[in-house]
């Protein structure tokens, strides 16, 4: 047997155990899957919804905001009006107060001995 003999394989007999189509295929390597991203197996609809929730909370949280901030102002205008009520009173006390002072019996009966007024009782009355 010459070389070229030896490398002619097709001289020699001998079965040959080659797998099978499915068989490669079941011994090929299994590449690494990638998990889909978990967006895309949310439907259209689910994310709509989701968004409305979304912006319905910023909604209500900026008009919460916006109704807090015009309640302390009011309640800051209420105050001032309270304070300036109070003011009002006080001074209507004082000035009662000083009037009834002025109004006394004996300080109108001085002031008239003073200017030489007469006292007549019958005509001497309370002045309201």
């Amino acid at each position: 047997m010459s070389l070229a003999e030896k490398k002619d394989e097709s001289l020699y007999e001998y079965s040959q155990n080659l797998p099978s189509v499915e068989e490669r295929r079941l011994k090929e390597p299994v590449p690494f899957v990638v998990p889909q991203s978990k967006l895309k197996k949310v439907s259209k609809l689910e994310k709509i919804v989701f968004c409305a929730f979304v912006v319905t909370f910023l909604f209500l949280s900026i008009a919460t905001i916006k109704m807090t901030t015009a309640i302390n102002r009011e309640e800051e205008a209420i105050t001032t009006v309270q304070q300036e009520m109070n003011a009002s009173k006080n001074s209507i006390e004082k000035l009662e107060q000083e009037k009834n002072e002025l109004l006394r019996a004996d300080r109108v009966k001085g002031i008239a001995e003073k200017s030489e007024i007469e006292l007549r009782e019958d005509n001497i009355r309370k002045i309201k």
